[in-house]
């Protein structure tokens, strides 16, 4: 009879860097879970910015001991609800901790609305005119963030995770091999922001891209890209490939889940990261000619990311990244919407290397060794 060795408990890393001179609108979760706190529960929460805040959220925000912006309130609240879920210990299943996690924080906006309907929100007439006309425009206003969740059963060394947004789950194998199962279920808008500010190049050509994505064209794009929140169609219809899921307190959330769970077998860490902490997409991937190139720059992309914070640990990977964001404030090399936004972090690390920062001539990807 063969037993079953248990690896030992993985080492924790985090980082939750804001930007400076700005609330950090993200949230993380690391805590014990199962029914004897045998498994590991992570999460990574980014909050989204609110296209249009409502008053009456404003007015309640402005009452807090901490000024919060409604992207930090959904985020905090959301990050609340999940330990208090977890510790409580009824939902084990992560598809549904998401979806009651969101359902508290809906609670608490009917709470200060009494709907979640544009015309509960105090918006001045000549605002709520411009929205009445398409119900679906509240997604705009609702507080919102999104999350990756997963847990780490040691007893089978398995991987569980739930994803709504495009924050991420990374796993960097012995071999090499990098798994981003998360990737497949984004759908991709910034690309389509940095694409129609591209456009714009003609008419503006001694702009550089920063300027570019500033322009009324590209912030319009970026406003109606709210509507694609837990995207429903005008029969009221969801449509999960054409949205992404968000906490934002509507139902429709649970269209939007994904899920899925994966072996560490011989895996060197497993991470959840919110958006600012990934490694940004280069011109050449963003704007590349087909599908082939940008699938084969994106894992160009996600090895080197993965390679850095093997070897540097998280925090040195975010200095790192950090350096890179602002060496290329023009956005020409990373085209990107923000030089720097919140990165936050949780990494559970099967290695017993400790990380060591290599040399300060690391090649970024796509340079010349």
């Amino acid at each position: 009879m063969s037993l079953h060795r248990v690896p030992p408990p993985p080492a924790l890393e985090i980082v939750c860097e804001g930007v400076p001179g700005r609330l950090n609108e993200d949230a993380w979760l690391a805590m014990q879970s199962g029914h004897l706190g045998e498994r590991v529960l992570i999460a990574a929460i980014d909050g989204a910015t609110t296209r249009l805040t409502p008053p009456l959220l404003q007015r309640y925000l402005n009452t807090l001991p901490q000024r919060l912006t409604p992207a930090a309130y959904a985020a905090r609240l959301v990050r609340d609800a999940l330990a208090r879920l977890v510790a409580e210990g009824i939902f084990t299943d992560l598809r549904s901790l998401l979806i009651e996690a969101n359902a508290d924080l809906g609670r608490a906006l009917i709470e200060r609305f009494g709907a979640l309907a544009l015309d509960r929100m105090g918006f001045p007439e000549e605002i709520y005119d411009t929205l009445a006309h398409d119900p679906r425009l509240v997604r705009l206003a609702l507080p919102a963030c999104v999350v990756t969740l997963a847990e780490y059963d040691p007893s089978t060394n398995d991987l569980r995770w739930a994803h709504a947004g495009d924050t991420a789950l990374v796993v960097l194998y012995e071999d090499g091999r990098v798994e981003v199962p998360t990737a497949a279920h984004t759908v991709e808008f910034d690309g389509a922001l940095s694409r129609a500010a591209l456009k714009l190049r003609g008419e503006y050509p001694d702009l550089p891209f920063r300027a570019l994505a500033e322009q009324p064209e590209v912030r319009k794009l970026n406003l109606n890209n709210g509507l694609r929140h837990n995207y429903v169609d005008k029969h009221g219809l969801p449509q999960p490939g054409q949205g992404v899921g968000v906490l934002d307190g509507l139902p429709e959330l649970r269209y939007f889940v994904q899920t899925g769970a994966l072996s560490l077998d011989r895996a060197v860490f497993a991470g959840v990261l919110t958006d600012g902490l990934l490694w940004p997409e280069s011109a050449g991937e963003v704007f590349a000619p087909d599908e082939d190139s940008a699938a084969a720059l994106a894992q160009e992309r996600r090895a080197f990311m993965a390679e850095q914070i093997r070897t540097r640990g998280l925090a040195g990977y975010l200095a790192l990244l950090r350096q890179a964001e602002r060496d290329d404030a023009d956005h020409e090399q990373y085209p990107r919407l923000k030089t720097h936004d919140d990165a936050t972090g949780v990494l559970l690390r099967f290695d017993t290397r400790q990380a060591v920062a290599p040399a300060e001539d690391t090649a970024e990807p796509g340079e010349a060794d």
